[in-house]
């Protein structure tokens, strides 16, 4: 169900404008209010990870999905004139829906945002390095090698957690692997460095 989930629901996304297609809208315009509450509750469940379930019509769940994730993102704490305008940018258009969903969304959205507050994504810090240089001659799985081979030790921070022990990662490059590791890390700190000034990305 994840996966079916992930793809219709990156499917109802324009990458542009990040709004649901008037197909979309027309699937849940269609839906009686009943049914309209029914696809929030299960898109709401299956968004804060309470159960995984299987929706008949994966279209509007998708749609349902993207709304409420959208509306929790951007805080749904507006005046009704507010939460029309956004889900107008959303695609929503018909104000006869517009005025049902205001209602299923005050609703579901609060769980979502609880959610929100307390997931993050962040990567380890790097604290420490250590690294040798060697010359192989042989390796039990590559075989013969001849050739420097650079070890390498990294000691990491867990990002946001209350686990204070560091962890270790330990990888073995050639001089050429280092090298281009460095290389693409140093482009990587460019354009961070870029977006942070405020400089367009060529990444963007």
């Amino acid at each position: 169900m994840a996966d079916d989930f992930n793809n219709n629901t990156i499917a109802f996304l324009d990458d542009s404008t990040h709004v649901v297609p008037p197909h979309a809208c027309k699937l849940l315009s269609a839906l009686p209010d009943a049914s309209l509450n029914a696809l929030a509750s299960a898109a709401t469940s299956e968004l804060t990870g309470a159960t995984t379930t299987e929706h008949h019509d994966n279209e509007a769940f998708a749609a349902m999905c993207v709304l409420i994730t959208s509306v929790a993102k951007n805080g749904c704490e507006r005046t009704p004139a507010e939460q029309r305008q956004q889900l107008f940018a959303l695609g929503i258009e018909d104000n006869n829906l517009q005025t049902k969903l205001m209602s299923v969304l005050a609703t579901v959205v609060p769980s979502v945002e609880q959610v929100l507050e307390h997931t993050y994504f962040d990567f380890a810090h790097i604290v420490d390095v250590n690294w040798r240089l060697d010359y192989v001659l042989r390796s039990s799985s590559a075989g013969s090698i001849h050739e420097p081979l650079y070890f390498v030790q990294l000691r990491l921070q867990p990002p946001c957690t209350s686990d204070l022990r560091l962890r270790t990662m330990v990888f073995s490059c050639t001089v050429e692997e280092l090298r281009s590791l460095v290389y693409r890390i140093q482009e990587a700190t460019n354009e961070v460095e870029k977006l942070a000034a405020g400089t367009t990305s060529r990444f963007q």
